[in-house]
């Protein structure tokens, strides 16, 4: 069978049900203070999927993009909601003052939106919000196609109908929110690290005839991936899998197993599809690689073992004269 259709029969089932999920979101978070301390705190960060790419300075007043990503963030725009209106919001709500509160209140804010895709890169879904909730309920939203405020909440009324009217902002959110999805293929091109994949093999104490070939991706970015371990281009079915799981230098990493013949040490491959790519190793028929680094530990430490006791009998005989 030709590797070219049986990879493509491969993951022709995956194509329906594997898909890729990327967030793009600001979240902003405003606390009351009860009487006796100075005004509400504030806080604003911005999140792709699972790591942050920037946070509002207050003693700035201005946003900050994170040292480790501020090259690939830096044509990223943050919304242009201003801090004091975001505080000013929250008083109203609560009849608060810049120095005056009778308790603990919280407005919260979410804009940005959610791409869902197939693994050959089309979209199947976008999904772009603009949501406030306040003392942990829904209380109002943005639809995008009408430009108009939906109301969650009874208190939101005059929000909505204020809010309504301020076309401008309206028309900026609208146009802020239909960008997102290039913003998150720009980002995806910029951060996606492709797999390194490893095949090796672990004998099964139970049973001396078989082994447990286990095939390694490590060092890839998203952490979206799917892994099949191959017979003669035919998939096996997993014995184990890890699942997805991080590294320590914000990749990740994913190991799935199958159990084989001891005999049968050919045409064994891997095949993991990240990114709309397809990559492929083939097992060479070798033990686990982590037996050889056991062994050349065991070896060490029977050389200083030796080292150790030649040292106790020399100074053995030192003292016996």
């Amino acid at each position: 069978m030709d590797l070219t259709f049986s990879l493509i029969v491969l993951f022709a089932y995956i194509h329906y049900v594997y898909s890729e999920r990327h967030r793009l979101q600001f979240v902003y978070t405003v606390l009351t203070k009860p009487d006796g301390f100075s005004g509400p705190v504030f806080s604003a960060v911005g999140l792709y999927d699972d790591r942050r790419i920037s946070h509002y300075s207050n003693e700035e007043q201005t946003w900050k993009r994170d040292s480790s990503d501020a090259e690939i963030w830096r044509y990223t725009e943050e919304p242009r909601d201003s801090r004091n209106g975001f505080i000013n919001l929250v008083n109203t709500l609560t009849n608060c003052t810049s120095s005056r509160c009778d308790g603990l209140h919280t407005l919260q804010k979410r804009i940005g939106c959610e791409v869902e895709k197939h693994p050959d890169g089309s979209v199947m879904n976008v999904n772009a919000f603009n949501e406030y909730g306040y003392a942990g309920e829904d209380f109002i939203a943005f639809d995008t196609d009408t430009m108009q405020w939906k109301d969650k909440s009874p208190k939101a009324k005059e929000t909505k109908m204020k809010w309504d009217t301020e076309r401008n902002r309206n028309h900026y959110l609208q146009s802020y929110l239909n960008n997102c999805m290039d913003r998150i293929s720009t980002f995806n091109a910029s951060i996606s690290t492709p797999p390194a994949l490893y095949m090796f093999a672990s004998k099964v104490p139970r049973d001396q005839s078989k082994l447990i070939l286990t095939c390694l991706a490590t060092g890839f970015h998203p952490k979206h991936i799917q892994m099949n371990i191959t017979l003669n281009n035919i998939t096996l079915q997993p014995f184990s899998s890890t699942g997805v799981r991080p590294n320590n230098n914000q990749t990740f990493q994913m190991r799935t197993s199958v159990e084989i013949n001891r005999d049968e040490k050919q045409s064994y491959e891997c095949h993991a599809l990240h990114s709309s790519q397809i990559f492929t190793t083939l097992w060479d028929g070798n033990l686990e690689y982590r037996q050889q680094h056991w062994a050349a530990v065991a070896a060490g430490a029977f050389g200083i073992m030796v080292l150790c006791i030649m040292s106790l009998i020399y100074k053995s005989r030192r003292l016996n004269g």
